[in-house]
């Protein structure tokens, strides 16, 4: 089993940090437990009130639904005790009401009893002969009577209409009606009884109306029976339950105990026709949902107060039986909890409202307490930091003031110490020191150290021409600093030419000057504290601008040829010379040794990448770039390509007369470069190739058996190689040698001094374009 090892980061104090933590844990944590603390204790008072009111709330609609039942059951009493009564004192008084001789003293009870008692729709007269008498009102406030006379004599039916005013206004036989009262379950259930007769509820024959009939009777001295009946219309029980008003929307019915409707209030339709006959329906047949699980929970559970639950509302439910009435009924009422509790709710919901505006300042307050201790910590943390970077500081201008052989104007080896003190003051990935030479037209590295990896690097050329928007503000005096330099246009071409290949992406830059005019520049790549690192560069800026201020001049007085040093002398890259280190003898080999070979290499950084589809389809990255070179190397006359795993070579000038195989190989070079950089960012992939020029000895020759292929090797094709694998990606690195052959027609820039086998230290540099 692999292990990894552990990264520790050596510039943090495990212990300080805990200290933050915990710092910022009771900073941030106390307030938002005092704030939650009380948010809790709002909510649990809350919920406390709420339970409670809600319970003094039911308990008070109990007694409020009890004062209800009490008022039905006395709006019943009264409602049917004059019927009864005045059946009593009509048996009394009347007791053989079928008797011809009785019918004024009828007319007139009759009379008097509608007119004084509403609810009695009229009062009759039977006996067991099958004679009757019938008194009631009809529409217009006069009184009907019919008159059944079954014995003696053929049966005969008379209808006497009276007036409003007692007058006698008509008569008629109705030959048709076959009414007997003896049939009627209210004349055998009167003489059964000792006292009063109460029927069901069912539907009169005229008015179509629900009622009731109430019936005493008694026998005569000669056996026969007598019986007096009064029908009690209930369709004004019907609007007194209407008027009841129970909470917001609740409602109430009086049912029989098979739960048959007596009463109901409007809305609810009571009757039922089926099969000819009209009948009153059930408490479970009218549609109401609330008002049939209120009867289920009746039919189980018998009478009382409970709550039930229809579609997510809650009710309560009261079933109270109806002692007044002469058969078992009850009353029925059902109500919306909310109608007696909804009032706790909202103003539960108030409260809490108002206890979550206090929450909110509490939270308010809290925030504030929050970011005033953060900030005093944050400012406590700058100051430190600040004294550190003071301390810092003030080091490395200790460090620096004991080397003031630094700061010599007519000092050339490169300042290493200031570049080291400046990435590390600054905690930066590279620190570099720029001179401005040519008239302003060139960025001269003095030294370049990267501080991951300890290295120093010098003697590399940026050209106004490459970055003109860099070179306008460095030279007007600017001070530089973005975070992203690929996103501001000042520095957008210097992070494609030399940052983004780096790996670098913030830059601080700060222009030395020397008496009003810029002659140099120093840059921070990443560094750390932004506003520290600029103020030590301005501090370095000032101390080197003596430096700088004098070199630009001798410079400018240098001839070209001293500026660019001349190729290193061809014994020291002889391949006759490394062949006799192989102790093989020229002579002995039949091929051909040519000195003036230039050669081209392209290097493939991601092999695998190179099997994926190109932007236009139909074929792979690698496939689009041979093909490209193919044509690039027809068109400027290149002899020798070939394709050697993820590297392809190009070499020409060892063909008679090959004068311009240079220029011709440099112009291939740029040709594919700008093709590459195109497809690989159609591609949205960075720039994962690298491309190498030399200018040296190569030798060629036929190999193999029939068909012979030609092969080119030796140093330049090996240090064109070298070129393409350690040069920057999507950049063309050319040797010293190449530079001298091409830099009268092409751009180059100073990369620096790099050691090369076999070759030694030696200057290289990155092609441009054409001049």
């Amino acid at each position: 089993m692999v292990v990894s090892p552990q990264v520790v980061d050596i510039g943090l104090d495990p212990l300080d940090r805990r200290r933050r933590r915990r710092r910022a844990a009771l900073r941030i944590g106390l307030p938002i437990v005092g704030v939650g603390l009380m948010a809790a204790t709002i909510l649990a008072i809350a919920l406390y009130s709420d339970r409670a009111n809600r319970s003094g709330a039911l308990a008070l609609s109990n007694d409020l639904l009890a004062t209800l039942e009490q008022r039905v059951a006395l709006a019943l009493s009264a409602y049917l005790d004059p019927a009864v009564r005045a059946l009593r004192v009509a048996r009394e008084t009347v007791p053989d009401g079928t008797n011809p001789a009785r019918l004024p003293l009828i007319d007139a009870f009759a009379a008097s009893l509608l007119r004084e008692v509403a609810q009695i729709d009229g009062i009759a007269f039977a006996d067991s002969d099958g004679n009757y008498v019938l008194a009631r009102r009809d529409a217009a406030g006069g009184m009907d009577v019919k008159l059944v006379r079954n014995v003696p004599g053929p049966r005969r039916v008379t209808w006497i209409h009276h007036s409003a005013a007692g007058e006698e206004i008509g008569r008629r036989e109705d030959p048709r009606d076959d009414y007997d009262p003896r049939t009627r379950p209210y004349f055998a259930g009167a003489l059964a009884g000792e006292d009063v007769f109460w029927t069901g509820v069912y539907v009169f024959f005229t008015s179509r109306l629900p009622g009731l009939t109430v019936a005493a009777g008694r026998r005569g001295a000669d056996g026969r029976g007598y019986v007096v009946e009064i029908d009690i219309a209930l369709q004004s029980l019907s609007e007194f339950l209407s008027s009841l008003k129970i909470g917001e929307s609740g409602r109430a019915v009086i049912m029989d105990k098979t739960g048959r409707l007596i009463a109901a209030p409007a809305g609810i339709d009571m009757l039922r026709r089926s099969e000819g006959t009209t009948t009153t329906a059930r408490v479970d047949e009218v549609g109401d949902g609330v008002l049939t699980l209120a009867y289920d929970h009746f039919r189980t559970d018998g009478y009382g107060h409970r709550a039930i639950e229809v579609d997510g509302r809650r009710y309560i439910a009261a079933v109270a039986p109806l002692a007044s009435a002469g058969r078992d009924w009850a009353l029925l009422m059902v109500v919306p909890e909310d109608d007696f509790i909804g009032f706790v709710a909202n103003n539960n919901r108030k409260a809490l409202a108002m206890s979550l505006v206090i929450v909110a300042l509490a939270t308010l307050l809290a925030s504030l307490l929050v970011r005033q201790g953060l900030r005093a910590d944050r400012g406590a943390r700058l100051l430190l930091d600040r004294q550190l970077a003071i301390s810092r500081q003030s080091a490395a201008f200790a460090a620096l003031a004991a080397d003031a052989g630094l700061f010599d104007p007519s000092r050339r080896e490169p300042p290493r110490a200031l570049t080291e003190t400046l990435a590390d003051v600054g905690r930066a990935r590279r620190a570099s020191l720029w001179r401005v030479v040519g008239n302003g037209r060139i960025l001269r590295c003095e030294d370049s150290f990267e501080r991951d990896t300890g290295e120093h690097a010098d003697g590399f050329e940026l050209h106004r021409d490459e970055l003109p928007q860099l070179f306008a503000h460095l030279l007007g005096g600017e001070d530089i600093e973005v975070a992203d330099a690929a996103r501001d246009r000042r520095t957008a071409e210097l992070h494609r030419v030399m940052m983004a290949p780096l790996g670098t992406q913030a830059l601080i830059a700060v222009p030395v000057r020397r008496e009003a005019r810029v002659v140099g520049s120093v840059w921070l790549e990443d560094a750390d504290a932004a506003a520290e690192s600029r103020e030590f560069a301005q501090a370095v800026g000032n101390m080197i601008a003596l430096r700088m201020g004098e070199a630009p001049a001798a410079a400018a007085r240098e001839p070209r040829e001293k500026e660019t040093p001349a190729p290193a002398p061809a014994e020291k890259r002889s391949f006759e010379a490394e062949l006799r280190r192989r102790d093989i003898d020229p002579a002995m080999t039949e091929a051909e040794v040519r000195a003036g070979v230039c050669v081209m290499a392209l290097h493939l950084t991601d092999p695998s990448s190179m099997a994926l589809r190109a932007p236009s389809g139909g074929c792979s990255l690698c496939d689009d770039i041979v093909c490209a070179l193919q044509k690039i190397a027809a068109l400027h006359h290149i002899p020798y390509v070939k394709l050697v795993g993820h590297e392809i070579v190009a070499a020409a000038g060892f063909e008679p007369p090959a004068t311009d195989a240079a220029t011709r190989i440099a112009d291939a070079a740029v040709a594919l470069r700008e093709h590459c950089l195109a497809l690989f960012q159609d591609s949205d992939r960075p720039p994962e190739f690298r491309i190498g020029l030399d200018h040296g000895i190569a030798i060629g020759s036929a190999v193999g058996s029939d068909p012979r292929i030609f092969n080119l090797w030796g140093e330049a094709v090996r240090t064109a190689g070298a070129m393409a694998r350690t040069a920057l990606p999507g950049t063309i690195q050319a040797t010293e040698a190449a530079y001298a052959e091409l830099r009268q027609d092409f751009l180059f820039r100073p990369r620096g001094r790099f050691f090369l086998p076999r070759v030694g230290e030696a200057r290289t540099f990155l092609l441009s374009g054409r001049l």
